[in-house]
């Protein structure tokens, strides 16, 4: 115990300077991990890192002497504490070693995955250039042989062919029935190309047919009518065409009741204004045509001026120009005055409709130059017809009716 007492007033503490420096080395960077210079040294350097005042301790020729055990008990915790740093970084070091390592396991499965993948690929687009270039060299003897019958050697170029025009077909079919555009089809096809173009068109006429209302359907016969009876044969049908038919230019409250009495009851189909000139004077006056299911009326105001029978009717004559003149022929007796000559805006709607009701669409006469006309029984008139700047009818000086009609540009 009194040899404790004197160690404990004098040095708690001592140690070699070599077991000293081995335990404690860690505390200092200049100690750690190697000294290379002498052991009493490296712990001068060690104490002096760790911040010992000089009370605290003393050294010797061989060994450190400590005065105060706290001393040596922060210098142990602090060893601690370093352990534990020390610890943590060789632990950070080898978790990291580890991670490397499985990091490049993993780096060599990729690459290896990536060659195995992309020699895959390679192969499969060899094979397909390797199929391409077959292919080409293919339909470039099919091209050659296309004119030949079928054989292996032209056999999928002819295929490929009729498939292409059939997919493109598809898509330029004709929307409508005026539509005559068909694409042209390889020779191999041409028949197939016009059985289809037959179809289709059928098909197209059939649904045009289906959507025609009763209206829309007398318009078309009215059109057809008109077509046989001017088409190439008078100026300013072509202008004509797109314009539909009217089912009459004058209502029945714009005829005289009068005169719808002495129709007796017939039915107005027809009734459109026109000019009528005399026969013998030529004088112009405002008429109406007033046409029934059985007769064509010359109608002024209140009185019906000519009546003409459907069954009587000769024939009708206009000219192979733009005018709008007509001529009415009638049997020559005593009961008529003659022929009828009448202007009218609607010259191709009015011939129209009086050849449909009277049913005679073959006694239209359609003349060039000049044509007569019965002024009365035993008596003949002239007219004739001529192309000028503006549109105009006189009598001439040698007694004929002149019309003139303007000249349609095309």
């Amino acid at each position: 115990m009194e040899h404790l007492r004197v160690r404990r007033a004098g040095f708690a503490y001592r140690r070699k300077y070599e077991v000293f420096l081995q335990r404690y080395k860690s505390l200092c960077p200049a100690t750690w991990p190697h000294w290379h210079g002498s052991a009493s040294e490296g712990v001068e350097r060690l104490i002096k890192h760790i911040g010992y005042k000089p009370e605290e301790y003393k050294l010797g020729r061989t060994k450190i002497f400590i005065r105060f055990p706290r001393t040596l008990f922060a210098t142990e915790d602090a060893f601690e504490y370093s352990k534990h740093l020390l610890v943590t970084r060789i632990q950070a070091k080898y978790k990291g070693c580890l991670g490397k390592r499985e990091y490049k396991k993993q780096r060599k499965a990729a690459i290896k995955l990536e060659a195995c993948w992309r020699g895959v690929l390679a192969r499969k687009e060899a094979k397909k250039r390797m199929w391409a270039v077959e292919t080409i060299r293919k339909f470039i003897k099919g091209f050659i042989n296309r004119k030949n019958p079928i054989c292996p050697e032209n056999d999928e170029f002819v295929r490929f062919v009729q498939y292409t025009y059939l997919t493109k077909l598809k898509d330029h079919v004709p929307k409508s029935v005026l539509d005559q555009n068909w694409l042209k089809a390889p020779a191999t096809l041409e028949e197939t190309s016009e059985l289809l173009k037959k179809i289709c068109m059928r098909n197209l006429v059939r649904k045009y047919c289906q959507g025609i209302t009763a209206e829309k359907k007398a318009q078309l016969q009215q059109k057809v009518i008109a077509s046989a009876i001017f088409r190439g044969k008078k100026d300013g049908y072509v202008q004509s065409i797109n314009q539909p038919f009217a089912d009459t230019r004058l209502s029945e409250t714009d005829i005289n009741p009068k005169v719808l009495q002495l129709i007796r009851g017939e039915k107005v189909k027809y009734v459109t204004p026109v000019v009528k000139y005399d026969r013998k004077g030529f004088k112009a006056r405002e008429r109406q045509l007033v046409l029934t299911q059985s007769a064509a009326y010359v109608v002024e105001m209140a009185k019906i001026k000519q009546k003409i029978d459907y069954a009587t009717l000769k024939g009708i004559s206009t000219s192979n120009l733009s005018d709008g003149l007509l001529v009415v022929h009638v049997p020559e007796d005593s009961k008529q005055k003659g022929d009828a000559i009448l202007h009218c805006e609607h010259i191709f709607e009015t011939v129209t409709k009086l050849c449909m009701l009277a049913n005679k669409q073959n006694a239209v006469s359609i003349v060039q130059g000049s044509l007569q006309f019965h002024v009365s029984p035993g008596k003949e008139g002239t007219i004739t017809f001529t192309s000028g700047q503006e549109p105009q009818i006189y009598k001439a000086k040698n007694g004929h009716l002149t019309v003139v009609s303007a000249r349609i540009k095309s």
